[in-house]
């Protein structure tokens, strides 16, 4: 597992929580397939409203569970073998296998996030399809 390295990335859709990979980030899914977000790719990390940003801060040690959470919702991965509602709940359910993984004491804020990615993700999902 390498480290995430990024940069901070200024006036994107009006966010000011930006950051664009610097070199390539490899993970193994729990399926078994190994995943490469390419450098270049540009994540908000965890896509907390900022008014929240005092409870669950964007940026944290569940950088990488959301890093790979939004590339595998970019990406729409397994949605033409497992179908939409599938491959979107295979992303949440990864999101919140790596985010335990990475910290084994934030699990209660891992499981709040992971439910509000399953009430509030559908859109994303959606606007990345177009």
């Amino acid at each position: 597992m390498n480290d995430i390295i990024v940069k901070y990335r200024e006036g994107i859709n009006d966010k000011p929580d930006w950051w664009e990979l610097v070199e390539p980030v490899y993970h193994q899914l729990s399926c078994g397939t190994e995943i490469c977000v390419p450098a270049g790719y540009v994540t908000d990390f965890a896509s907390v409203p900022p008014v929240l940003w005092s409870i669950i801060p964007p940026i944290g040690k569940y950088n990488r569970g959301a890093l790979i959470h939004d590339f595998l919702y970019d990406s729409q991965y397994g949605q033409d073998d497992l179908g939409e509602y599938e491959a979107r709940k295979f992303a949440d359910v990864e999101f919140l296998k790596i985010c335990n993984e990475s910290n084994s004491k934030g699990k209660i804020r891992h499981k709040l996030m992971y439910k509000m990615v399953r009430i509030f993700g559908l859109s994303a999902w959606r606007k990345a399809k177009q």
